[in-house]
C-alpha cells in the first residue's frame, strides 16, 4: 500500500534538480545554511545583532544537522525542502527571541512556575492528555501557530495571518500523505508538541534516518540547551498575556527528563502508559508514513525502522525510569494509564486535575467532552479510525517487543 498520495513524485520531480545541486557536497550545504542564515537576520531584524557564544552553538549545531540531512540514503526532493524548511524555522525562532530579549528586557522576568510536562512511549494518548489538561481555565499549552511565529501578543489581523499560512504548511502534509490525519490529526490553532521550540530532538531520526544524528544527539549535543530555550519562548508567550500554567507534550522527551528537571525543577510530569505491543506497531507505522514522505520510494526500510525504534524506545523509557528514582521527588510524577484514561474520561479526568492541583468544575466538564471530540482518540478528521499496522510488517515480534522493554514495565504498561 502506498502512503503517499501522486503528488508526492510529481513534487519529487520537480525539486530533484535542487536537491541534487544544493545537497551535493559539504559545501554546497554550508551555502544553503548561510544563505538561510542571512534571509532569517534580514526578516527578523537581527542583522547587526551580536549572539552569544550559546547562539552560534546552536546555530553551528543546526548546521550540523542540515549536513545529516543531506547525507542521509535515498532523501528525495521533498525530503530536502522539508529539511530545509524545519532547520530555518527554527533559526528564525531563535533570532526572534533574542531580538525580543533586547527590546523588552522585562521578558526574561516572566516566571514559567510550575510547568506540566506529558511525556511517554508515542502513541499512548499523550496528545490526548495534553489537550485535556490544557483546556482547564488555569492552564494553556503553546498552540501550533504560536511556535511557528514566535511573538509577543500581536494584533488580530496579525494573528489571522499567521494561522493562516500555518494552517497552509498543515494542509501541505495532508496533500502528501494518506494516513497523516488519521496518525495525528492537528490543527493550526490546537496545542501542539514542543517539538516545534526545540533545536533538536531524537524525534527529528522518525522524519528520515539521519546518518550519525543519535550518537550526536545521545554523546555530545548538551540538551539542557532545548529546554533554556524552551523557557525563553515561554516567556515570549507569556508576556503581557494572563498568567497560566503550561502545559507541554512531546513523546521523545522520555529522552530529556533529566535536562527538563535541572531547567524546569518544579515541573510536574504526567507520564502515560500503554501496552508496547501495540505502541511500537503504531510508532512504526507512523514512521513508515514520515519516511514515504522524504524518502525515495525503495529507501523505505520497514525492517530497519522496526529494529531501530524498538531499541530507541525501550533505552529511552528505562532512562526515564531512571532519572525519575534519582529524582528523589516522587510527588512531582503522575501516572497516567491509555486504558483508563480513554476507557472512563469522566471518571479518570477529575482524579487527574486534583493529582496537578488544578481546578476541576461543570465548565471543565463541557471541555473534556470537546476534547475528547477534538483528537478523535485516533481517527481521522471524519472520526473514522483508519491507522492499522502489525508488529510483523517490521519484522518485530510481541516476544521481542516484551523483551526489550522488560517484564517489570510490561506490568506497569498493562495493569
Amino acid at each position: 500500500m502506498h502512503r503517499t498520495t501522486p503528488t508526492v513524485h510529481v513534487l519529487n520531480l520537480v525539486m530533484e534538480p535542487q536537491r541534487y545541486a544544493e545537497s551535493g557536497g559539504p559545501g554546497r550545504v554550508d551555502a544553503v545554511f548561510d544563505k538561510m542564515t542571512a534571509k532569517a537576520r534580514k526578516e527578523t531584524g537581527t542583522t547587526d545583532m551580536v549572539l552569544g557564544e550559546e547562539d552560534t552553538a546552536i546555530l553551528d549545531s543546526l548546521r550540523f544537522l542540515l549536513h545529516r540531512w543531506a547525507e542521509t540514503p535515498g532523501l528525495s526532493g521533498v525530503g530536502w525542502r522539508s529539511a530545509k524548511d524545519m532547520v530555518a524555522a527554527r533559526v528564525a525562532n531563535l533570532l526572534t527571541v533574542r531580538r525580543l530579549q533586547i527590546e523588552h528586557p522585562q521578558v526574561r522576568d516572566e516566571r514559567i512556575e510550575r510547568p506540566v510536562f506529558v511525556l511517554g512511549l508515542p502513541r499512548t494518548a499523550t496528545t490526548l492528555t495534553q489537550h485535556i489538561i490544557a483546556g482547564s481555565e488555569a492552564a494553556r499549552a503553546p498552540y501550533l501557530w504560536e511556535m511557528y511565529y514566535l511573538g509577543l501578543e500581536p494584533t488580530a489581523e496579525e494573528r489571522a495571518r499567521r494561522v493562516k499560512q500555518t494552517q497552509q504548511r498543515l494542509d501541505m502534509t495532508l496533500l502528501l500523505s494518506k494516513s497523516w490525519s488519521s496518525i495525528h490529526p492537528t490543527n493550526a490553532e490546537w496545542p501542539e508538541e514542543d517539538y516545534w521550540l526545540k533545536f533538536h530532538a531524537m524525534f527529528h531520526c522518525t522524519v528520515a534516518p539521519l546518518p550519525g544524528y543519535v550518537d550526536w544527539y545521545r554523546g555530545e549535543y548538551d540538551r539542557d540547551t532545548d529546554f533554556r530555550f524552551v523557557r525563553d519562548a515561554l516567556q515570549v508567550l507569556q508576556a503581557g498575556r494572563p498568567r497560566k500554567r503550561w502545559v507541554l507534550k512531546h513523546p521523545g522527551n522520555i529522552f530529556n527528563l533529566d535536562s527538563i528537571l535541572r531547567v524546569f525543577p518544579d515541573a510536574q510530569i504526567v507520564l502515560t502508559h500503554r501496552d508496547p505491543t501495540t505502541v511500537m506497531s503504531s510508532l512504526c507505522s507512523m514512521v513508515e508514513s514520515l519516511h514515504s514522505i522524504h524518502l525515495k520510494r525503495r529507501a523505505v526500510d520497514r525492517e530497519a525502522i522496526g529494529r531501530t525504534w524498538l531499541g530507541l524506545l525501550s533505552e529511552g523509557i528505562e532512562e526515564s525510569r531512571r532519572v525519575r528514582t534519582a529524582s528523589g521527588s516522587p510527588g512531582s510524577f503522575v501516572d497516567v494509564k491509555y486504558h483508563l484514561l480513554t476507557g472512563s474520561p469522566h471518571t479518570y479526568v477529575p482524579k487527574l486535575f486534583e493529582r496537578l492541583d488544578l481546578p476541576w468544575g461543570p465548565e471543565d466538564l463541557a471541555r473534556l467532552d470537546e476534547q475528547l471530540t477534538r483528537t478523535g482518540q485516533g481517527g481521522g478528521r471524519d472520526g473514522v479510525r483508519r491507522h492499522e499496522h502489525t508488529l510483523g510488517a517490521y519484522g518485530l515480534s510481541a516476544e521481542e517487543v516484551e523483551r526489550a522493554f522488560g517484564a517489570d514495565y510490561m506490568h506497569i504498561a498493562r495493569n
